[in-house]
């Protein structure tokens, strides 16, 4: 075979293999060909999200291609159940719940970050509901066994996540002696055990937290809380994880992911482009109370803010002497967004004294300090999409006396 002839059939087959990968790699169509963008959808309508019917968690694999949701029946625990979906040859197969053996009573589904195991909750006779785990192979759930008596309490175990590390977040009720409102505990799931379990503190309040999403990388949680700090009822609450390893106070997201319904089970896809979440309505129909609840989603552009990851300001000033602040260029982090806008005003959001100056992007205060008096800054980053997040510090002059 000459060496022209080689070549060309190399060619051909490179080009086979660039094409079939593009075709193994092809862009997952959901229902509606457009993302919202900052009022959220329903979901699916008509084949996810029911009219009349109670469906509510929802969860994507890490490649997109297969989706789990669950359906609630307030009569018929049978048809309680975990529903699954694939995307094959360019579309969704029909939601199939024989993909699991005894699916009955289960809830809240949730994909692994690696794609092998499947979590859920599931009631078992008169039992609270618990925690279960089962590998998932070729589309189908296998082997689910309940979680160890240590994570699964004589209470309530219900909303679940797990990180690319093994770190396992759940809320659970057993610190509450009415058994009606659930806390954050969070514990290292590793193949050989588990770490102890711990309460998370600024995660957990005297609200009811119900169900939660972690971020693979662990830089984000989205809560589901019942605080009664506003109009709504449960409410999706965001808290970040700092450079030290903290968690921020949660911060309720914006008025139009959470409305005068109950929003609950939040699930963020994989490229941290969608929001899931079910919410559910009350309506009064001939003197009864009808309850309904569908699954929606939305674009994150307007769930993520830029706050404050690595605030730290540690800087002596002398009085009447020339000083050069420069703030950490990491002092704020956003999900989406790497190019940040800022702005440094005092407290009040009065503009700072003319014998000083901020540069905007180099993240640099200088001037000379003219005043005995101690300063409170607010430093203001803002994303493309409007988000924004402040971050307060205080300077102080030192005397040469």
């Amino acid at each position: 075979m000459n060496r022209l002839l080689i070549i060309l059939l190399l060619g051909v087959f490179l080009n086979s293999c660039s094409t079939k990968r593009r075709s193994d790699e092809q862009t997952v169509v959901y229902f509606d060909k457009e993302i919202p963008e900052s009022m959220p959808l329903v979901f699916g309508k008509g084949i996810v999200s029911v009219e009349g019917r109670f469906d509510m968690g929802f969860s994507l694999s890490a490649d997109g291609k297969s989706m789990a949701f669950g359906v609630a029946h307030e009569s018929n625990a049978d048809e309680t159940c975990i529903y699954l979906m694939n995307y094959l040859n360019g579309q969704w197969t029909s939601p199939d719940k024989s993909f699991m053996p005894d699916n009955i009573n289960t809830f809240f589904p949730m994909f692994s970050p690696s794609g092998d195991e499947f979590y859920f909750a599931k009631a078992v006779g008169d039992s609270e509901t618990d925690l279960w785990l089962a590998k998932y192979i070729g589309n189908k759930v296998i082997a689910p066994q309940p979680l160890d008596s240590v994570i699964n309490s004589t209470a309530r175990e219900a909303g679940h996540s797990k990180s690319n590390n093994g770190l396992f977040y759940f809320t659970s009720n057993r610190d509450d002696q009415n058994q009606c409102c659930g806390d954050i505990y969070y514990t290292q799931l590793t193949s050989k055990g588990h770490s102890q379990i711990q309460k998370s503190t600024i995660l957990s309040s005297e609200a009811d937290e119900e169900s939660l999403f972690l971020s693979p990388d662990e830089n984000y949680i989205i809560i589901q809380a019942w605080k009664y700090d506003s109009e709504s009822k449960h409410d999706l609450y965001i808290s970040y994880r700092t450079k030290e390893g903290l968690w921020t106070a949660p911060k309720r997201l914006n008025s139009l992911i959470n409305s005068k319904e109950i929003e609950q089970r939040p699930f963020v896809s994989a490229d941290n482009r969608l929001l899931f979440f079910s919410r559910m309505s009350i309506t009064r129909k001939n003197e009864q109370d009808v309850y309904d609840s569908d699954i929606y989603w939305v674009s994150t552009k307007s769930v993520f803010a830029p706050y404050a990851y690595n605030p730290i300001v540690d800087f002596s000033i002398v009085d009447n002497e020339e000083f050069e602040l420069n703030l950490p260029k990491d002092i704020f982090k956003d999900i989406d967004d790497e190019k940040l806008s800022f702005r440094l005003t005092l407290e009040n959001d009065s503009s700072i004294p003319d014998w000083m100056e901020f540069d905007d992007r180099e993240l640099i205060l200088r001037g000379k300090w003219i005043t005995k008096n101690t300063l409170t800054f607010r430093l203001t980053a803002s994303d493309p999409a409007g988000n924004s997040g402040d971050f307060i510090f205080t300077l102080e002059s030192k005397s040469t006396d």
